[in-house]
């Protein structure tokens, strides 16, 4: 009986063990749906977190107020800024002597007293003519802009939207990268919009734009390649130019409005000669005539050198 007992207890484990290896077969597929489930959920927050639904910026309102004084153009605001920025108590500026000037307005956005960022927006009288001065190129989502990087710390960025120019600037990089700025720039919009803003998205790749192609200076009935050279505020017209090598030319140089130390004019003629040409009110224009010897990339520059332009010679 004992070992008839023993037999029949023997008999019967098989069947435990066949619903026990069932369930160890079943573990993994649970296990994978649990992860799924949990996964799912994760993305799901995440994205929640990371793409917030269109809603109304914090400083719509205020922005809109300042809107009232003005109907030249809308005022532009960033759907992205840096996390820590301060969007509802941003600093607002609207200028305009009178109604016949085209107004600028001037927007602050605060971290803190940690760092700043700055916006400025106008419309340029003459696009081309103003620039921003030692600058390189970039791509944007508006087209071509202007990055400037001054020491270690300052840069500025400047983009046309339509027939607005607007420039972002701050004196914080440490806090601000120049891919962040790139991506405040991009992200431009109306306040009466609904707009998504984020502190987490992908950073865009900075990348230069080619510069244009010099003005090619033709030759006049005596045989002479003649140009005729403008200083405005906005720097130098045109700002790149180029001439054959051995022919003789003739350079105009005249002033267009206040252009302070642009009056003064340091030109290169040949190997390490230099001409300085310097209007006043008694001389409004003056000439320069040279024969280039060598060909290369020349430039000319004010005593200051913040208005640049550069001759080529082939």
């Amino acid at each position: 009986m004992t070992t008839e007992g023993k037999v029949t207890a023997k008999g019967a484990s098989p069947q435990r063990r066949s619903t026990k290896d069932a369930w160890l077969r079943r573990w993994p597929w649970l296990i994978l749906v649990v992860a799924l489930i949990v996964g799912a959920s994760l993305a799901g927050w995440r994205l929640t977190g990371v793409t917030p639904k269109p809603t109304e910026p914090p400083e719509a309102q205020k922005v809109l107020t300042a809107q009232e004084s003005m109907r030249q153009f809308g005022i532009l605001i960033p759907a992205y800024l840096p996390k820590g920025f301060n969007r509802a108590d941003v600093e607002i500026t609207v200028q305009q002597s009178d109604p016949s000037t085209e107004p600028t307005v001037d927007m602050i956005y605060r971290k803190g007293t940690k760092a700043a960022i700055f916006m400025k927006q106008w419309i340029p009288v003459n696009p081309e003519l103003q620039v921003l001065y030692g600058s390189r190129p970039i791509q944007t989502k508006w087209g071509k802009g202007w990055l400037l990087t001054q020491g270690t710390n300052l840069i500025s960025l400047w983009v046309d939207v339509g027939p607005l120019r607007v420039s972002l600037s701050t004196p914080d990089l440490d806090v601000v990268s120049r891919e962040q700025l790139l991506l405040a720039a991009d992200t431009l919009g109306l306040a009466s919009n609904l707009q998504v803003y984020s502190f987490v998205t992908e950073l865009p790749v900075i990348r230069d734009v080619a510069p244009p192609l010099p003005f090619e200076v033709k030759v006049n009935a005596d045989g002479v390649q003649e140009l005729n050279l403008t200083i405005t505020p906005g720097g130098y017209s045109p700002m790149r130019f180029a001439v054959q090598k051995a022919s003789p030319v003739k350079l105009n140089f005249r002033a267009l409005g206040e252009v302070g130390c642009g009056n003064m004019l340091i030109f290169p003629t040949g190997p390490d000669k230099y001409a300085s040409l310097l209007l006043s009110d008694d001389h409004f224009t003056q000439i320069l005539e040279f024969t280039p010897e060598l060909s290369g990339d020349f430039e000319f520059y004010c005593t200051t050198k913040c208005f640049r332009g550069i001759m080529t010679v082939r």
